[in-house]
């Protein structure tokens, strides 16, 4: 019995090592919302792995171990592509750099990007774009399923023309309308729809007290009256902020998977906001 053991061992611990090392994805992305979109042309059974998962800080968050393991496997990498974003340009790009063979499509090659804000998913019209992209990688790696490929992405992109059209009648009265942001994510979402974000923390840092003053002063000369704020950067003059300035605290995700979801969330938001102001 004892040799059954002895021989059976070496075979279970080979097992456990080949479970282990097996890439768990075959497609990989930087951020949650991209998974959102893959998801949608490709179908929800699909296996992804997210660098940057939910509820983790982009500018602080290395890939695990096995987040490695699946990029060496992946058959499809979706970059930002945004020459500042932190976390692709110390992890994403040097390792794309030591392995050509693997297809990569950057979301942010050829657009209208802005210097320093890398949010560029917080955009429908750059995330349409991006899918389109996303669309043509996938008939040429899955030829056999062109045609359900084509049924998701019309469906996609249907669902985000609907929801821009949404938008932009949301916002066609209040032009140049101003909201403040804990840290500036918004700003591709206000320049799509004509409005303007002002920023609480810049690069992070939270303001001083001639700051913070002359912040209360301006948003109530503007008739500010929302804040939004992301539990990653934290202030705790907020409630301050927002008692000043009789002003809503609505708390988003940015980087949701529920993205299309998530952007049509905020447009209600404003909606309602600016419609009692």
């Amino acid at each position: 019995m004892k040799r059954q053991y002895i021989f059976l061992l070496p075979l279970l611990i080979f097992l456990f090592l080949s479970c282990d090392i097996a890439p768990t994805a075959d497609f990989c992305v930087s951020i949650p919302p991209q998974a959102y979109l893959l998801k949608r042309i490709a179908g929800e059974d699909i296996r992804v792995s997210i660098m940057i998962p939910p509820g983790s800080a982009p500018p602080t968050y290395s890939p695990t171990p096995a987040q490695i393991r699946d990029l060496q496997h992946c058959r499809l990498y979706i970059k930002n592509g945004h020459p500042d974003f932190y976390f692709e340009k110390k992890h994403i790009d040097p390792f794309l750099e030591k392995h050509p063979g693997i297809r990569t499509i950057s979301m942010a090659d050829s657009l209208d990007i802005i210097p320093g804000d890398a949010h560029i998913w917080l955009s429908l019209r750059i995330m349409r774009v991006a899918a389109e992209r996303i669309y043509r990688e996938l008939k040429e790696i899955w030829p056999e399923r062109s045609t359900l490929l084509q049924t998701n992405y019309q469906d996609l992109i249907r669902d985000i023309d609907s929801l821009d059209r949404e938008l932009r009648g949301v916002f066609s009265n209040h032009q140049g309308a101003e909201f403040l942001t804990m840290h500036p994510s918004w700003t591709y979402f206000a320049r799509d729809y004509g409005i303007k974000q002002v920023s609480i923390r810049e690069e992070n840092k939270a303001p001083s007290a001639r700051q913070f003053a002359a912040l209360i002063d301006h948003a109530k000369a503007s008739g500010i009256r929302i804040i939004f704020i992301q539990k990653e950067f934290a202030f705790e003059q907020t409630d301050v902020l927002a008692r000043e300035i009789d002003a809503q605290v609505v708390a988003l995700d940015p980087l949701s998977e529920s993205w299309l979801t998530n952007l049509r969330l905020t447009g209600l938001i404003f909606s309602r906001v600016f419609h009692d102001s």
